[in-house]
């Protein structure tokens, strides 16, 4: 797993991840959701706690909301990569899981839901994400290549044009 971390201004956070067949280790946050956005491959999203894994294909986009345990993992065959761009509105906070025996235990039986367009909801932001398209457009972060620049914009283009200007509703991934 690489992670690349490269913006975290006016209370938006910007990261690249490319998965090999590590996922990133559980964790949860108690302030803000994790938007993704699937730049390639396919990612799973492991909830634990709800014995429930989601699968998101090349091009889509799911959230999380805070304080749900969760972690992402590469959900193509050995070998082949996945990456995914993560968009955070608010103040970052990260709480990893100690126990990741007792999580994985709870996916055995997990509900695998195959994807479903399912709504991400960007507050008032619209216009802030934007301009982040704009700002890397002209001025490319250094830790990322031309590709994954590529993949940032069109991720934070979806978020916004697919995002709905609202906050994110207590209950809105049960209904997925």
């Amino acid at each position: 797993m690489e992670m690349k971390e490269f913006y975290y201004e006016n209370g938006i956070r910007v990261s690249l991840f490319n998965l090999d067949h590590r996922a990133v280790p559980y964790h949860f946050h108690q302030s803000v959701c994790d938007m993704i956005y699937c730049a390639k491959g396919a990612i799973n999203i492991e909830l634990p706690d709800r014995q429930q894994i989601y699968h998101v294909p090349l091009g889509e986009v799911f959230q999380i909301p805070s304080k749900l345990k969760h972690r992402f993992a590469n959900a193509m065959e050995p070998g082949k990569a996945s990456r995914y761009v993560l968009m955070q509105l608010g103040e970052f906070n990260i709480e990893f899981v100690k126990n990741n025996k007792k999580m994985d235990a709870q996916l055995v039986d997990a509900t695998y839901f195959d994807y479903q367009q399912t709504d991400v909801y960007i507050e008032d932001r619209k216009k802030d994400i934007l301009a982040l398209v704009d700002h890397f457009s002209q001025n490319k972060p250094e830790v990322l290549d031309d590709e994954e620049l590529s993949d940032v914009l069109t991720a934070l283009n979806a978020f916004a044009t697919q995002g709905i200007e609202a906050s994110y509703p207590e209950h809105a991934l049960e209904s997925a």
